[in-house]
């Protein structure tokens, strides 16, 4: 089925829909799915589940939820959204980017990320993270700033994705420990210092990025970014 802009779409419990678009890709709907169509490579998940296999170039597709915008950067990943507006995406191929206003979230492959109606996108973390990482998380992003420290002792190497974000999430006082941790699991390119990191210089927090060496994110260098 092709996808046409203004279209309103609702499937039912046992049903499942598929739209394509020649030049931007495939996504399926899952069962008791709401979704309106404004192009198509624009659409508004209200309610359900999608799942997105785009080949169109990054930043062409944008899914809209009620707490977050997920914009493609050239992925295939699933979304699902609650009856509250809450939602989870997660990423099997490439990158996407989870947005609400100033804030952003960046999810590669293997990663999820939570979205709250509230709050707007969380913090991603890779799948497989300890399980006592993904809790403390949970309680971080729910207002429990002691389960920082629980975060900062149960991360991996792998984990410094996590902690790039909680470089400028996570409340002052706390942001020193974030990056003495980050520090340790990564190797930090010449020219960042402490200071710059804990007052959010824009150079210090890129440079941070790129001691995460994950590939295939050229789109990284023109993405509009606000750390405050």
């Amino acid at each position: 089925m092709k996808v046409r802009a203004g279209e309103f779409l609702r499937t039912g419990a046992a049903s499942r829909l598929t739209l394509r678009a020649s030049q931007v890709g495939r996504i399926d709907i899952g069962p008791e799915s709401e979704l309106s169509a404004s192009t198509d490579r624009r659409v508004r998940l209200r309610r359900g589940q999608l799942h997105a296999y785009i080949w169109a170039p990054p930043r062409q597709f944008v899914v809209d939820t009620p707490s977050a915008r997920a914009v493609d950067l050239g992925c295939e990943y699933t979304l699902d959204v609650d009856a509250s507006g809450n939602g989870r995406l997660r990423v099997s191929m490439g990158w996407v980017a989870f947005q609400d206003g100033g804030r952003g979230s960046f999810i590669p492959a293997g990663a999820e990320c939570v979205t709250r109606k509230m709050s707007g996108p969380g913090i991603p973390y890779y799948q497989d993270a300890p399980e006592e990482l993904k809790n403390a998380l949970a309680a971080f992003e729910l207002g429990d700033t002691a389960a920082l420290g629980r975060i900062l002792r149960s991360a991996r190497e792998r984990d410094a994705l996590t902690l790039w974000h909680l470089l400028t999430r996570a409340p002052a006082p706390g942001r020193g420990p974030v990056f003495d941790r980050f520090a340790q699991l990564v190797a930090l390119p010449k020219g960042v210092t402490r200071e710059g990191v804990l007052r959010g210089d824009e150079n210090d927090i890129n440079l941070c990025w790129d001691a995460l060496n994950l590939r295939n994110a050229q789109w990284w260098r023109g993405w509009e970014r606000k750390w405050r």
